[in-house]
């Protein structure tokens, strides 16, 4: 989490801050950096040891694609070998990634960002193509193996969401709400 005062602070980033409660941030600067949720599962935003660093996507030509899997491997290592499932998101692209010998990688695309483009070095962009929100589900069999991945696209009232993000001067937003995509 950043501090509120940063003027550096993404609009989306800062449209969210600004509508937190005190309490709010200082449970979300509270959160660790990594999660295990279950024996074998960790969970992080965006990688284990950075918050704001691809796990599993590299930058091509201005867009997101997978990293060579010697990298995924390398951004994993400080996990226990134990690790069996890794839950993350960053990219808000929807990835079910099984690195041999090592875990699975599940990251089930984004909520309500299904397309944005970044210009930190270097500029690139990330599209889900739909405007679905998406979520996912992880079941366990036995000695905690997984059993199934779930990953899941709902439709909402999208439209809704980009008229508020117009209402916010946002209008780069509104259509990736509504479309998936980047304007472009």
């Amino acid at each position: 989490a950043q501090d509120p005062a940063d003027e550096t602070m993404w609009p989306s980033d800062r449209y969210a801050q600004d509508r937190l409660t005190v309490a709010q941030r200082e449970a979300l600067l509270a959160l660790p950096l990594t999660l295990e949720i279950a024996p074998g599962v960790v969970a992080f935003h965006a990688r284990p040891d950075h918050d704001e660093k691809y796990l599993a996507d590299a930058i091509t030509d201005g867009q997101l694609v997978r990293a060579p899997l010697a990298a995924i491997r390398r951004r994993l290592k400080s996990l226990d070998r134990a690790c069996r499932i890794v839950l993350c998101g960053h990219s808000h692209r929807a990835e079910l990634i099984r690195i041999p010998g090592g875990p699975v990688i599940f990251n089930p695309g984004s909520i309500g960002c299904p397309a944005y483009d970044d210009d930190t070095p270097p500029a690139h962009v990330s599209e889900q193509g739909t405007p679905h929100a998406r979520y996912g589900i992880v079941e366990l069999g036995e000695h905690g193996r997984p059993d199934r991945f779930e990953a899941i696209a709902v439709d909402y009232d999208h439209e809704a969401a980009a008229r508020q993000a117009e209402q916010a001067g946002r209008p780069e937003w509104a259509h990736a709400l509504r479309t998936g995509f980047m304007q472009g």
